[in-house]
């Protein structure tokens, strides 16, 4: 009798099935094959990779089925699978470029023996105490996953060991650096554990998978706790089209396996807080912190320097706070996150910074009046504060600042931007880890005493230890024109509290702003992001913004074409859609599902074609 399977080739453009004939030899070779099984078949003449997707499909009579050419090697399991197409859905992706992810670097041949996850095995032999705020994350019957909110130089081992007493567990991080030490202490806990995606066969027997973004998809399961660590995370998100986000996809993993879900970090994410419920409930996540003087104990001071309380006719970009800490004997690294010149306006009278009263983004000073760089609102250039006309730009990048901060300072000063970065935190180790933190690792750019740094965000990945963290306009990231502008800022701010420590050990940030009242720098100061988050969420609400609503980013030689078939959709009166800007239209729905629906619905046209849904940066 002849066995048939359908088999989906690995060509995202092609993105179907098709059903080929399975030889006798081949059902009964080394490889079992199932579905998930990674094969070869001929299609038009090309010798292609795809992955069978069914098993014995129906096969129309007087049809002379193509053999399959090879297996090659064990792939994704049956529950990745079907978790790719449900991503495909939500992305608007292809599956394909999903199986890619979930599918292993190199030839599989077999898993081993034991691939129950570790359920029946001996518990880990970490140690059982634990405190109370660990309890409740675990606590039984919660359907939605649990938020933790922990501070940024707060120990989550306890946490990840009750998880990996509890059963089966995956942990994401958002490091390669972090998930390596993570997983040796594990191992040298006694934990099985498999590091993602290295480890990938490994996974499937592990009591325990520690990874990067990747890991999302290993090939472990069912799991009894899944866990995202520093969840706010944007390493989490892919840019590049289609834009999952692995926080997303261990919600759901952890909804299919029926696991606890925890979201775990310094700085709830809107995300976390509001679209993480799980699908056909109205139960929100649950938001566990830690005691009030544990987690205000795990943040460094944060000291906001009010640039308009300096003379304005100083203008430049060091403050008196700023000059003080630089002329210390210290390790200072300082953050300006531009090389060239920014657009940023302030009153050269008191000092107030020129933003919008609708969207609160800075304003750009073209000739005599303020544009919105996103609105293209337009108004003459007054200050709102005092009435004053005469304003000044912010100019200098990184290295104007450089060369005066040498003068100033009166010590060498080292340079340090994305492009010099090319050491990554698997080489000069991640400050992520709460218990390395502190370890200085060797670098031909790095000196080895106290040391004065400039450069932009990357010197925050790059440094792995300092005495005080300085950013010189923070007024660029908080204004900055993304609806996610804020967010992004804080976790800077998370970041830099990593590099300086707890406030037990002297740990010091100090922020240059003209915008001191800004809720995202009171709730750093406090270390007490609660109530801002919860204004945060408020706002994208009432601005139909993620994760209140869905957006998804359109570009391309055939947007035009692709936006014209949505328009003549079945649902595009419950679409907003606007532009194109800058070849760029935006496609927006307070439901969800309703533009995935619609992506989903609407044929593809021949051309370049980007659909980017909720990306980070919009």
């Amino acid at each position: 009798m002849r066995q048939a399977v359908q088999v989906l080739v690995d060509e995202p453009a092609i993105d179907r099935e098709f059903t080929y004939l399975l030889p006798p030899e081949l059902a009964s070779g080394r490889v079992p094959v199932t579905v998930g099984t990674v094969v070869r078949v001929v299609l038009n003449r090309r010798r292609l990779r795809g992955w069978v997707t069914g098993l014995e499909p129906p096969v129309p009579s007087g049809r002379e089925l193509v053999p399959i050419s090879g297996v090659v090697g064990v792939g994704p399991p049956p529950h990745i699978v079907e978790l790719a197409s449900w991503a495909a859905w939500r992305w608007a992706g292809t599956r394909a470029h999903f199986l890619r992810i979930a599918s292993a670097d190199r030839v599989v041949a077999g898993l081993p023996s034991d691939v129950s996850g570790g359920r029946e095995g001996a518990q880990a032999p970490v140690s059982a105490d634990a405190p109370d705020w660990v309890a409740a994350a675990f606590a039984s019957g919660r359907k939605a996953p649990a938020v933790v909110r922990l501070g940024p130089c707060a120990d989550e081992w306890p946490l990840v060991a009750a998880a990996v007493r509890r059963g089966p567990s995956l942990v994401l991080v958002p490091t390669v650096a972090w998930a390596a030490r993570l997983a040796g202490r594990l191992r040298q806990a006694g934990v099985s554990t498999a590091l993602a995606p290295r480890d990938w066969a490994g996974a499937t027997s592990a009591q325990a998978v520690v990874g990067t973004r990747t890991a999302a998809w290993a090939p472990c399961g069912p799991m009894d706790t899944v866990i995202v660590l520093d969840e706010h995370d944007g390493a989490y998100q892919s840019e590049a089209a289609p834009t999952w986000n692995a926080r997303d996809i261990a919600v759901e993993r952890a909804r299919r396996d029926g696991a606890q879900c925890l979201l775990v970090g310094p700085m709830p994410s809107p995300d976390a807080l509001v679209g993480a419920r799980r699908p056909g409930t109205t139960d929100a996540p649950v938001l566990i912190t830690a005691p009030r003087p544990t987690e205000r104990g795990a943040w460094p001071r944060v000291q906001i320097a009010d640039r308009r309380q300096d003379d304005p006719t100083a203008g430049g970009w060091c403050g008196e706070a700023l000059a003080a800490l630089l002329r210390t004997d210290s390790t200072v690294v300082c953050v300006l996150n531009r090389t060239g010149r920014a657009r940023l306006a302030y009153c050269a009278s008191c000092g107030e910074l020129a933003c919008s009263e609708q969207t609160g983004r800075a304003l750009r000073l073209e000739k005599e009046q303020f544009v919105d760089p996103g609105s293209g609102e337009k108004r003459p250039a007054v200050c709102e504060s005092c009435g004053a006309t005469r304003f000044r730009r912010a100019r200098v990048g990184v290295k104007g600042v450089a060369e005066e901060m040498e003068r100033l300072a009166r010590r060498p000063v080292i340079q340090i931007v994305g492009e010099s970065a090319a050491a990554t935190d698997a080489a000069l180790g991640s400050t992520a880890d709460s218990t390395h933190r502190h370890r200085r690792a060797a670098s031909p750019q790095l000196a080895d005493g106290p040391a004065l740094y400039i450069g932009t965000e990357a010197v925050l990945h790059r440094v792995p230890s300092a005495d005080a963290v300085a950013f010189l306009d923070f007024d660029q990231e908080l204004t900055a024109p993304r609806y996610r502008a804020a967010e992004e800022a804080f976790a800077l701010l998370v970041r830099a509290a990593r590099l300086v420590g707890p406030r037990t050990g002297g740990g010091r940030i100090v922020v240059q702003t003209r915008l001191p009242a800004h809720p995202a720098l009171l709730a750093a100061v406090e270390a007490d992001p609660g109530d801002w988050i919860r204004a945060e969420i408020e706002r994208r609400s009432q601005m139909h913004q993620p994760p209140a609503a869905a957006w998804a980013l359109v570009s391309g030689a055939a947007a035009r074409t692709y936006i014209d078939l949505l328009s003549a959709g079945d649902r595009a009166g419950a679409l907003d859609i606007a532009g194109p800007a800058e070849g760029t239209w935006r496609i927006r729905s307070d439901d969800r599902d309703v533009l995935l629906h619609a992506l989903a619905a609407a044929e593809r046209p021949s051309g370049r074609l980007r659909v980017a849904v909720d990306p980070l940066r919009a």
